[in-house]
């Protein structure tokens, strides 16, 4: 593993759309703000990267390309978010691979590349942050190797659902803690997978169920998470829970939030 304190977490989904990056992100900045921790949120979706594109990092200098090019040190690449939170973001333009070697091999050198780099910041931060790409490919792969545990995303279908079941199969294979399922974008409409629907098809307790909100749509159009956007939104309070279970907490909100909340739905 990359890490010897336990705190590096792999946000993956086994499929493209299910709303990782989203995820993260709001992960990402209800940490350092609502909870005070000091995070490193990485992009390791190298070939279709976002996570910068949800934080408003539009066209960074230096991407963590360029760190696993060895151009530049994992530092020059952190662009900071706020005072406790720091972004590594991956480029958004094409990268040409010439690399003929083998899968394998491809990735463990990536593998090797991100221990070394984790190796260097794993003291500095609280929690590391790693937004996978998605499905089993040699990035997603590399990513949960270097993981001290795996946050799966899925969503409430059975589709995602018979993806989701080889994704814990991959991380049982690496030996890589699954550290809970978050179910997204639930409707609760007739037919849609419920809670114990997953944990029974899994065998891994869901951390949180993040419900369908337009909120969360308009957020990542205005390029700033939910959480911070519209901060009693229903999506945001699930995020905040989903932040607090994370780092052992619970998150309780006060009355006068539930009730925000409750009307925020109408607004």
């Amino acid at each position: 593993m990359g890490s010897k304190k336990g705190n590096v977490l792999a946000i993956m989904s086994p499929k493209g759309g299910a709303g990782k990056t989203t995820i993260t992100a709001n992960l990402a900045v209800a940490l350092s703000t609502i909870f005070n921790k000091k995070v490193l949120a990485i992009d390791t979706n190298i070939s279709t990267a976002s996570l910068g594109l949800h934080l408003n990092i539009m066209y960074p200098k230096v991407t963590i390309h360029d760190v696993l090019k060895k151009s530049f040190s994992l530092q020059q690449a952190a662009y900071p978010y706020n005072s406790n939170l720091y972004v590594i973001p991956a480029s958004i333009t094409i990268e040409r691979d010439e690399d003929l070697d083998t899968m394998q091999e491809k990735v463990r050198k990536i593998t090797d590349h991100y221990n070394i780099l984790l190796s260097q910041v794993i003291d500095d931060y609280d929690i590391i942050l790693l937004d996978s790409a998605p499905g089993f490919s040699i990035e997603s792969i590399a990513t949960m190797q270097v993981a001290d545990g795996v946050m799966l995303v899925t969503n409430p279908e059975y589709p995602a659902l018979a993806s989701a079941v080889k994704a814990v199969e991959y991380a049982k294979i690496l030996n890589v803690p699954m550290m809970g399922v978050v179910i997204n974008k639930a409707t609760k409409v007739k037919g849609e997978l419920t809670k114990e629907d997953v944990e029974g098809a899994l065998k891994v307790k869901v951390a949180q169920v993040i419900p369908m909100d337009l909120r969360v749509v308009e957020s990542v159009a205005k390029k700033v998470p939910v959480v911070a956007y519209k901060p009693y939104s229903p999506a945001s309070v699930a995020f905040k829970r989903l932040a607090a279970s994370i780092i052992n907490k619970e998150y309780n909100p006060s009355f006068l939030e539930t009730v925000k909340s409750f009307f925020s739905r109408f607004i």
